[in-house]
């Protein structure tokens, strides 16, 4: 089976969560087209080497701003966005008919689509979170998503069915997509369970563009000092990148996957922003933690504030950050039990695709 894989490029959360379906379809044998640019791109080519193709995207112009208004800009961006969606289902049919392609899978990339083959998309927001002075709008930004209804044999939701899941409302509840043509099938982790002692009291893991990863850093950098045990600091910053020393924290500049795969096991309690891949990592491991929503940034904030509700985790906004006070009232909240995790969920992702094209 020739497969044709769209991943966004505005973050490698898009792509951690991927991950674990394009290394089933690798080791089943099909061959995997990677269709996307930038980091992604980069860290792709690293991870699947000449296992697979790899073809550079159009790229969707940048939502991401220097003072925290994401959910203004991406709205006053829709007429840039819809015209780089245009060009890339351009290119995409061209590629599906010039490859001969079976199945295309997109991990929120509209234009990754071929009415005429099965075609399968990722997404956790069937709902989008517009800024507070266009709130009335909140139930109708399902329509853009319900615009592409028959664009896509199946929009795969990694989340859980019931109760609202993780994401609440961003992908239920929903007033205009069939259900039928929703599949929710679970959490999608990069990481893995491992065996190893929880020795690390505090991990605390910065992410996210700059300028506002920088923001965060300091005001971490400002209060790190009051933790108490063994505190490792994730900076989320090229290796390369001049080293920052913190009396009594281990500071690393960058952890790849292996590093970051043990870290995260060791970890008894995480901090870290409200990022969904980030949640679902955290779910897929068990950890309980602290949550900081990056400012302006909608979809962060709407998944805090749903969680603290439901009493999985504890959020708090970055201004109002006291760690040692916040990260005492996060350790009384429950986290979150997943009914099945990454393995299962690949799984199921893989029936919805022998269903669709028998076998």
């Amino acid at each position: 089976m020739k497969v044709l894989y769209g991943l966004c490029t505005w973050g490698l959360g898009h792509m951690t969560r991927s991950l674990p379906i394009m290394r089933r379809l690798v080791d089943e044998g099909h061959k995997l087209f990677i269709y996307t640019s930038d980091r992604p791109l980069i860290a792709l080519k690293k991870e699947f080497g000449d296992k697979c193709e790899y073809i550079e995207s159009v790229e969707y112009p940048s939502p991401y701003t220097k003072n925290g208004t994401f959910g203004l800009r991406i709205t006053l961006m829709m007429p840039a966005i819809i015209n780089a969606i245009m060009k890339e289902h351009r290119e995409v049919i061209k590629l599906s008919r010039d490859l001969d392609i079976d199945v295309l899978i997109s991990d929120s990339e509209y234009g990754v689509f071929d009415k005429s083959k099965p075609s399968f998309f990722i997404f956790h927001q069937l709902r989008y979170v517009p800024p507070n002075f266009l709130s009335v709008l909140k139930n109708q930004t399902e329509r853009f998503n319900y615009y592409f209804r028959n664009s896509f044999t199946k929009f795969i939701v990694p989340d859980f069915p019931f109760n609202g899941g993780l994401t609440g409302n961003l992908s239920h509840n929903l007033s205009y997509i069939d259900p039928e043509q929703v599949k929710y099938i679970g959490i999608l982790s990069d990481y893995q369970r491992m065996n190893l002692p929880q020795d690390i009291d505090y991990l605390i893991s910065l992410s996210g563009r700059e300028p506002s990863r920088s923001v965060f850093e300091k005001k971490i950098v400002d209060q790190i000092g009051a933790l108490k045990g063994n505190v490792v600091l994730v900076r989320g910053m090229p290796e390369n990148a001049e080293k920052l020393k913190i009396p009594n924290v281990e500071v690393i500049n960058y952890a790849g996957k292996g590093l970051r795969d043990e870290l995260m096991n060791r970890a008894k309690f995480v901090i870290a922003r409200s990022g969904y891949s980030t949640i679902m990592d955290m779910v897929e491991l068990g950890k309980k933690g602290l949550l900081v929503p990056t400012p302006g940034q909608t979809e962060q904030e709407y998944l805090s504030e749903y969680l603290a509700e439901k009493l999985y985790f504890y959020s708090v906004d970055e201004e109002e950050l006291d760690l040692e006070r916040d990260i005492e009232i996060a350790k009384s909240y429950n986290g979150y039990r997943p009914p099945w995790r990454t393995e299962q969920s690949v799984e199921k992702f893989m029936d919805v695709i022998s269903a669709t094209i028998g076998g």
